[in-house]
C-alpha cells in the first residue's frame, strides 16, 4: 500500500440554513420549556416583552438573560448569537433528527428539547458545556 492510499484529505461543505421568525420562537420555546431547564433556572427579558412570552424576544431582535442554575452566572442571548448557534449545531453534526431540509428550511418539528439546549449552548458559548 503506498502512501497515498493512506492519506487523507478533509472537506467542509458550506450548508446554508433558512430559518423564519415562526422557527426562531419554536426553538426558544422547546429551549426554554425543558431544554435549558437542566442548566438555566430563569430567562430574563431584557427591556420590554416584544411579543406574548420571553420565547418571543430573541425573533424580534430583544434579549434574554439566561441565569445558571447552580450558580450567579448568566449570559446574554439575542438573534446573532442564536443564528451562531444554530450554524455551529449544523457544523457539528449534531443535527441528529435531520431537521435542515434540502430546500435550506428548517424542519422544527425535529427539533425536541436536546436539540434546542445544544443549539443555545452554542449560541453562548460555542460548545457544549453542559452535557
Amino acid at each position: 500500500m503506498s502512501d497515498k492510499s493512506k492519506k487523507t484529505y478533509t472537506v467542509r461543505p458550506e450548508i446554508e440554513a433558512k430559518l423564519t421568525g415562526q422557527d426562531i420562537d419554536d426553538i426558544m420555546v422547546c429551549a426554554l420549556e425543558g431544554g435549558i431547564t437542566g442548566w438555566c433556572c430563569e430567562a430574563e427579558v431584557v427591556g420590554e416583552y416584544l411579543g406574548e412570552f420571553a420565547s418571543d424576544q430573541i425573533s424580534r431582535g430583544g434579549k434574554l438573560i439566561l441565569h445558571d442554575a447552580e450558580s450567579d452566572d448568566k449570559w446574554e442571548l439575542d438573534l446573532d448569537k442564536f443564528l451562531t448557534g444554530v450554524k455551529l449545531w449544523l457544523q457539528n453534526g449534531d443535527d441528529q433528527y435531520h431537521a435542515l431540509q434540502k430546500d435550506g428550511t428548517i424542519d422544527c418539528c425535529q427539533i425536541d428539547g436536546e436539540m434546542a439546549d445544544l443549539i443555545i449552548q452554542y449560541a453562548l458559548f460555542g460548545e457544549v458545556v453542559f452535557g
